[in-house]
């Protein structure tokens, strides 16, 4: 074997095309395709569990929408369009949940059918991470080729996959498969599979499942994902994205695997039920008959997501695989992560602004709805958080509440919706549904990521995906490292935008002497910005000790770092000094005989009066 940059060098097998996809009925000879992911006493606890969410929403909503509470229209609206996000958004989740689907595993495709597994290989990708990835595919339980889509083949490389039986594809040298825009883009995975596909995918088989070089996938993994293309009409089957490999060495890894763990279980079992799972780039299975009439895999970096649009578009369907197991590698660093951020949400905005239009008219209503949703999920969420971050600045600015309602009465109104929400996530956890089942449904590392890090680089990705598209430039595109970690401090660019926030929450406390009836809105204004210092330092201190980075070696850089990280922290802190008591005095109107705060005042006069107090 050897390598190959042309369709007749590589043999492959011949055996016949498997049947052809159509319309299915959702039933086979021995039974039915999709079956419920949760057992009917499951279901009846999912049910009740529902029930009672629902009834703290309508408990909160009716409260909450009191015209006497109305003080100011235009602050109460802003603050209404924030709790709508908060409150009825995890619906969108609940719901698909309910209708959870998976494969039956009755049916198994045609014993004949012609099966290939391909890893991608990009040049700053080790052959270390790749050859682990290699050799859980050739150890898997079910008959397949073995491919490797290296972009630029060593012979050390070449030398082990002959030793191996393992075929190699290569654009290497083919300018027709580097273009700048889409299909068959450079520096991008698009173009590499686009090159197999083409010359040896369509034609010598019938399903491929497709790996990114450092997803290491279980011995059943095969299997369990080829049990749903038994379905005639399924042409693509998605499967968890786990990524835990360095779980344990990198806290960034940790707060992008524990809050996913809902979305890769539940979530994508609950779009088989009727809508369309999403294909994660890491990882995926395609019928080639329906990947060819689809037109290929699809555009951006995203092309998972583009991919499963155009082949829904193309009339077919897709399934969850839920137990189709491959554990890859988390982000190594907070700069790693931050810039997949920045990168998914351009590329899912570019996709949205660019390409969905063309294929919107042919997916059915639901999925319009659903794609639709996905593709504006990034800026809605941008957004609402940046709303949260200015409500505090806001009302000290203009000594304006955004309703007419004490603090202690609204956390008694709205905590029941968040403590049964996060009850319901616990109870699917618990059914096992979470993928992976050890992620943590609440964490130190979820929390900062999710609700503080993220979203400055959603809302800058989002704003370059308009700009692109308004100045039609050319996007190139960063792989994430893989193999060993980074020796040196990260750049001051990656936590930069949080000494920003930071400063920027905690001098409305400062500057703002007498904020009216939104005094209460120092304490939020103050601890929003202590959260915002602690991130800075979390970033600096674990970079720093998970990489075991040499602080002799960098000081003068670590001491640049070490000062942002006292200004992020020390401003919001001198916040608290200043105005805490009055924004807890704030808060505790209306907690009845509860006091943590008393004012207290000189009665005016001789100045011989005893202390007065209120």
């Amino acid at each position: 074997m050897g390598v190959s940059g042309d369709a007749d060098v590589v043999g492959g097998k011949t055996t016949p095309m498997g049947k052809p996809g159509g319309v299915s009925t959702g039933h086979g000879p021995k039974g039915p395709y999709l079956v419920p992911v949760l057992t009917p006493p499951q279901q009846l606890i999912l049910r009740l569990g529902l029930a009672f969410w629902f009834l703290t929403l309508v408990f909160f909503w009716s409260w909450w929408l009191r015209p006497e509470h109305i003080d100011h229209v235009g602050p109460f609206a802003f603050a209404t369009i924030v709790l709508a996000w908060l409150t009825l958004m995890p619906m969108y989740f609940l719901l698909n949940v309910h209708a959870s689907r998976k494969s039956s595993k009755l049916h198994a495709i045609p014993k004949r059918s012609r099966v290939a597994m391909v890893v991608t290989k990009a040049p700053s990708e080790p052959f270390a991470v790749v050859q682990r990835t290699l050799e859980a595919m050739l150890a898997q339980d079910y008959p397949h080729d073995t491919w490797l889509a290296d972009e630029d083949p060593t012979e050390a490389t070449v030398r082990w996959c002959d030793a191996h039986g393992v075929l190699i594809s290569t654009r290497r040298g083919r300018e027709d498969y580097h273009r700048k825009t889409w299909p068959r883009r450079t520096r991008c995975k698009e173009g590499n599979l686009a090159f197999f596909y083409d010359h040896y995918g369509y034609e010598r088989y019938d399903f491929v499942a497709q790996m990114d070089a450092d997803h290491v996938p279980t011995p059943t993994y095969l299997r369990e994902i080829l049990y749903p293309f038994a379905d005639p009409g399924v042409g693509y089957v998605s499967a968890p994205s786990i990524c835990d490999n360095n779980a344990d060495e990198s806290w960034a890894a940790r707060g992008r695997l524990f809050p996913e763990g809902m979305f890769h279980g539940p979530l994508q079992s609950g779009h088989t039920g009727g809508g369309a799972p999403l294909c994660i780039g890491s990882h995926y299975a395609v019928r080639t008959r329906a990947l060819r009439e689809a037109g290929g895999l699809g555009p951006e970096l995203a092309e998972d997501h583009s991919t499963s649009m155009l082949i829904n578009a193309a009339g077919w369907r897709g399934v969850h695989a839920i137990d189709a197991i491959a554990n890859g590698d988390g982000p190594q660093t907070f700069a790693d992560l931050v810039t997949q951020e920045f990168q998914w949400s351009r590329s899912l905005v570019t996709i949205l602004l660019e390409y969905t239009p063309k294929y919107f008219g042919k997916l059915t209503p639901r999925l319009k709805f659903q794609f639709l949703f996905c593709q504006l999920w990034y800026p809605l969420f941008a957004v609402f958080a940046l709303m949260m971050y200015v409500m505090p600045i806001y009302a000290l600015a203009t000594g304006r509440n955004f309703a007419d309602v004490m603090f202690a009465e609204f956390v008694l109104y709205y905590a029941p919706n968040s403590v049964a929400l996060v009850g319901l996530v616990i109870m699917l956890k618990a059914f096992g549904l979470s993928r992976p089942t050890t992620a943590k449904t609440l964490s130190w590392e979820g929390t900062l990521f999710l609700f503080f890090a993220r979203w400055p680089w959603v809302l800058w990705g989002t704003l370059s995906a308009v700009r692109d598209c308004v100045t039609k430039s050319f996007v190139d595109f960063r792989v994430t490292p893989k193999g060993s970690g980074p020796k040196q401090l990260l750049p001051a660019r990656a936590f930069a935008p949080y000494v920003v926030l930071a400063i920027g929450a905690a001098l409305p406390v400062l500057l703002v002497k007498h904020p009216f009836d939104a005094t209460g809105f120092y304490w939020f204004a103050a601890f929003n910005a202590f959260l915002y210092g602690l991130l800075v330092t979390v970033i600096i201190a674990r970079h720093v000790r998970e990489n075991r980075i040499s602080l002799c070696a960098n000081a003068a850089k670590f001491a640049l770092h070490a000062s942002l990280a006292l200004i992020a922290l020390g401003v919001p802190l001198a916040g608290f000094y200043d105005r805490g008591l009055e924004g807890l005095y704030g808060l505790q109107q209306g907690a009845g005989g509860f006091r943590v705060v008393r004012i207290a005042y000189v009665i005016s006069g001789a100045g011989m009066g005893d202390i007065g107090s209120r």
